[in-house]
């Protein structure tokens, strides 16, 4: 599978952010947390795949709902998926790869704040990511 450069991706929401901390937590998270970038690849049989990368001691934000944050324009996005990156393991690169909308379920406990479509998932160790698997294959691609 071969990554596809310089797609047209285009938001299709505005996002804004609210919780119960308090207004200067927000902006500080917000302001250093990682927001997924959606990389497209052409699959085999020409559908296109969009993976996002959550990397382990990363505050990140996601996408609660990929498909109604991103979309390529003329072009149907038949996969989402989710890969755990490990920053510490000896051997660094790929924990695993899971379905986007299972990924996120998973992360619930994860989860700080959510707004919109938005969800700001906490730094997690490279055990937390791990974890999240339990008896799910490690690798979808």
């Amino acid at each position: 599978m071969e990554e596809i450069k310089n797609m047209n991706f285009f938001k299709k929401k505005n996002s804004q952010t609210n919780s119960k901390l308090t207004k200067p937590d927000i902006e500080k998270l917000l302001q250093e947390a990682y927001q997924a970038n959606p990389k497209c690849y052409e699959k085999e049989d020409g559908t296109l795949l969009i993976g996002l990368a959550l990397t382990e001691d990363t505050d990140s934000l996601f996408p609660i709902v990929p498909e109604e944050q991103w979309a390529i324009e003329g072009k149907t996005i038949s996969e989402w998926i989710i890969t755990m990156v490990s920053l510490t393991n000896p051997q660094g690169g790929i924990i695993g790869q899971m379905e986007y909308h299972e990924a996120i379920k998973r992360l619930e406990p994860f989860i700080l704040m959510k707004k919109d479509n938005w969800a700001l998932i906490r730094a997690m160790t490279h055990e937390e990511l791990d974890s999240l698997f339990g008896n799910l294959p490690r690798k979808l691609y």
